[in-house]
């Protein structure tokens, strides 16, 4: 499951719960084209401390999917993890997507709320 919320006009926080289904990315979809509309370049926050993998293959599939249309539109991405595995990702993930990319544990969301919003 998806929750989001905006942080502002070009940020949004996204909390990533249980298991992702292909539905939270059309869900998703339309709320972060429409920051991009007004904004061009956006910023994430994504709480990925519960996260607990995808639904099925379909979702997974549809979730790289989305990053990949997505990702040249993210100048700056911030991930809470909850496991170590989360860090590792982010660090890699650097190496070949777009964003500017940073992991913080779990419980420094302030943390990863002031680095989105800096300038």
């Amino acid at each position: 499951m998806i929750s989001f919320e905006p942080i502002s006009a070009s940020a949004m926080k996204v909390v990533l719960s249980e298991t992702l289904t292909v539905a939270d990315f059309r869900q998703l979809g339309p709320q972060i084209d429409a920051m991009i509309d007004r904004s061009g370049r956006i910023r994430l926050l994504i709480d990925a401390t519960e996260f607990g993998g995808w639904e099925n293959f379909k979702a997974f599939e549809v979730h790289s999917g989305f990053v990949k249309l997505h990702q040249m539109y993210v100048e700056r991405l911030a991930v809470i993890a909850g496991h170590d595995w989360q860090h590792w990702l982010v660090d890699t993930l650097r190496m070949f997507l777009h964003p500017e990319a940073k992991a913080f544990d779990k419980g420094r969301e302030s943390e990863a709320m002031h680095w989105i919003a800096e300038p």
